[in-house]
């Protein structure tokens, strides 16, 4: 239908309709049914479309404006400034040239604005913006609008080179900058509430550069231009947000935002963070801080002192070299520390931690947690829950916490405390500490100080938190290394136990009455002061640095019956000595020098403790009513004259150190500092070699 000149109305009616206005104002309609419709010829004349519900396809020169109505329609402006409107529907609205104003209107829309400075709206729902060069879309003002299941996207694939420049209140707003091949801006467009911009020649990594960067939506360093969340997808696999981010070196502030991100941050103290989804972090070198948030992500610190928090889901975090700091928060995760001195915390969840090398600090938080300290002095707590905790290599410090945690020191000279719960206490191999901090921690645990192969070990169970009088030793064996802790009541009721096996304890010392060899003749022990001379074996006379005294009454006797004092009866060494009964700590040692030390020890001479002694000619433990241990100490151990039997001077140790109270332990380390110290402890080394008891047995037959 052709309407020739002159102001026409036109009606289709129903049908597929080809409708031509030409000249003059037309009012078409064109009724229902797949139309094509020309509105006119020239533009000298406005024209006016009114499409009700018809899928229409409406093209015309002219300053047209056209109304697209209900259903899909596709609208070609032509020349001049025409108003176009898609209303309902999935709508292609092409604007063609001059400058058009064209509203989508409801539906997911493909608006052209076409060249000249137009105004675009998508409205609501998912619109797309296309501007096919640089010349279309310059002066352009893009709206892409709120509403319904908006996401809206602008498409610059085909502009060229580009500049997007977004405003730091709002991503979704900013302003596009077209360049020519000297990098010069030709043009611009500012767009308003668009979701994701796409652009040309991205190889889907966002790359930063040498300097300390801000990657996030805004970003616009890359080199291929590709961005944050700008629904890409150009890698196979990839979901339109999941960005693979190239942080290089400086100082990277990174928000990777929406998806499934990886991110390198490169050199340099970077700060990143991983967004919603499943997220992979890599620090890489430099102390960085890394943040996953939500989602299920991995987090690696790698090289330098790095903090790692996991934030909700589970998470794995790796430390890497370093001092790192590792937090798992939220859920069950998986922490490992990596080489360095790290602080790990599982925080919620049942969540496994490995400290590796370093001396780490580990705390599992809330949860049912696994705990593996990993080599070197390690500090580990379990926190609430039934917890596991492996001391392995290294002096480590293990506290269970609240729950019934199991506990195994592993090698080196652990410090062990269940807390509360039932707890199972292993100390594993060398020297440990059991310590009981109270008798509701203690009640129905079960405390193993283990044997090493060459009997070398020596392990003490420490008491003192339960307080004096209120608990009583059963032995099961006659060395006194097994038996039942029973705790009392202020009445002396029972009112629970405690098991243990494979315990000493070293409280070496004289008690009052023992004569010491000094150049002035033998003196009292209890007489002795620092700076008093005193005759040696190894090394003449030397002075005395340090002197102690611990008093224990009947009722501290009864209730820790292995501290009672052990009595050497006149001759009961052999060769008539002791000269006088003397009377020492159960865990003081005598020198012994027999024709089976050579024999079975390759040592001439051997120190036992006086426990290992006990039946065996005259030596034996004894009830008193109290008693009082004193002990002097030299720059070295030493061997002295005790009532004219050579034995020893007081030998500091992790273990009689830790049996001190703190006032006697402080004044030893004011006077040798470098007692603190494990290399110190060590040089401290014992003047024979000590015989455990299977040993003593052997040499005394």
């Amino acid at each position: 239908m052709d309407a020739g000149c002159d102001d026409d109305t036109v009606t289709g009616g129903a049908g597929n309709d080809f409708i031509v206005g030409a000249e003059g104002s037309d009012l078409i309609d064109g009724g229902d049914g797949n139309d094509t419709i020309y509105a006119g010829l020239t533009p000298n004349y406005p024209d006016a479309l009114n499409i009700p519900d018809a899928t229409d396809l409406v093209q015309d020169n002219g300053m047209d404006t056209v109304h697209g109505g209900a259903g899909n329609d596709v609208i070609y402006g032509g020349d001049d400034d025409d108003a176009l409107y898609g209303d309902a529907g999935n709508d292609y609205i092409d604007g063609g040239i001059d400058e058009d104003t064209i509203s989508g209107g409801t539906g997911n829309d493909t608006i052209l604005g076409g060249q000249g400075a137009d105004l675009l709206s998508g409205d609501d729902d998912r619109d797309t913006f296309v501007v096919s060069t640089a010349e279309a879309g310059a002066g352009d003002f893009v709206d892409g609008g709120e509403g319904g299941d908006d996401f809206d996207v602008l498409d610059l694939t085909g502009a060229g080179p580009v500049n997007i420049i977004y405003a730091n209140d709002n991503p979704e707003n900013g302003t596009v900058q077209f360049l020519d091949t000297d990098g010069n801006v030709v043009g611009t467009l500012d767009f308003v509430n668009i979701e994701n911009v796409i652009t040309d020649g991205g190889d889907g990594i966002v790359e930063g550069t040498d300097g300390a960067d801000l990657i996030d939506y805004s970003y616009t360093g890359d080199p291929e231009g590709d961005m944050i969340d700008h629904n890409d997808a150009l890698l196979a696999g990839e979901a339109p947000n999941d960005d693979i981010v190239v942080a290089g070196a400086g100082n990277d502030t990174i928000y990777a935002g929406a998806g499934d991100d990886d991110i390198y941050a490169g050199a340099g103290n970077d700060v990143a963070h991983g967004g919603d989804q499943n997220d992979i972090i890599r620090g890489e070198d430099g102390n960085d801080t890394l943040f996953g948030e939500g989602g299920r992500d991995t987090l690696e610190g790698g090289a330098g002192d790095d903090s790692l928090s996991g934030g909700y889901d589970e998470d794995s975090l790796s430390g890497g070299t370093g001092n790192d700091t590792l937090d798992g928060g939220d859920a069950r995760d998986t922490l490992e520390g990596g080489a360095g001195n790290d602080s790990i915390l599982g925080g919620e969840g049942d969540d496994l931690l490995s400290g590796n090398e370093g001396n780490d600090t580990l705390d599992g938080g809330t949860g049912q947690d696994t705990i593996y300290a990993g080599a070197n002095d390690d500090v580990a707590s379990g926190g609430e829950g039934d917890d596991r905790l492996y001391g392995e290599d290294g002096n480590d410090y293990l506290t269970g916490g609240q729950g019934q945690d199991s506990l195994d020191g592993g090698a080196g000279d652990d410090t062990l405390i269940g807390g509360d719960g039932v707890d199972t206490l292993f100390g594993g191999q060398d020297s440990d500490t059991f310590i009981v901090t109270s008798a509701n921690d203690g009640n129905h645990d079960l405390v193993d100080g283990d044997e090493d192969a060459d009997g070398s070990d020596w392990d003490v169970l420490d008491l003192s938190g339960v307080g004096q009088g209120n608990f009583n030793i059963i032995y099961s064996t006659p060395d006194h290394e097994n038996g039942t802790v029973q705790f009392l009541d202020s009445w002396g009721n029972v009112t629970g136990s405690m098991n243990f096996a494979n315990i000493e304890q070293i409280v070496p010392c004289f008690t009052p009455g023992t004569l010491i060899a000094t150049p002035k003749g033998e003196r009292l022990v209890e007489e002795l002061q620092v700076g008093d001379r005193v005759i040696t074996r190894d090394n003449g006379i030397q002075e005395i640095r340090w002197v102690g005294r611990r008093d224990l009454n009947r009722a501290e006797l009864i209730a820790a019956p292995h501290l009672r004092p052990v009595m050497i009866r006149a001759g009961s060494l052999g060769n008539g000595l002791p000269e006088r009964d003397m009377l020492v700590s159960p865990n003081h040692r005598m020198l012994v020098a027999n024709e089976r030390t050579s024999l079975y020890f390759e040592e001439h001479e051997v120190l036992v403790s006086a426990k290992h002694l006990v039946d065996n000619r005259g030596v034996m433990a004894v009830e008193t009513l109290g008693t009082s241990y004193l002990h002097f100490m030299f720059d070295r151990h030493e061997v002295v004259l005790g009532n004219g039997a050579w034995t020893e001077s007081f030998q500091p140790g992790d273990q009689t150190l830790g049996a001190m109270g703190n006032a006697q332990r402080n004044e030893i380390f004011e006077i040798f500092p470098e007692l603190k110290t494990e290399t110190g402890i060590e040089a401290y080394g014992a003047a024979r070699k000590t015989l455990k008891r299977h040993e003593a047995k052997l040499l005394l037959g």
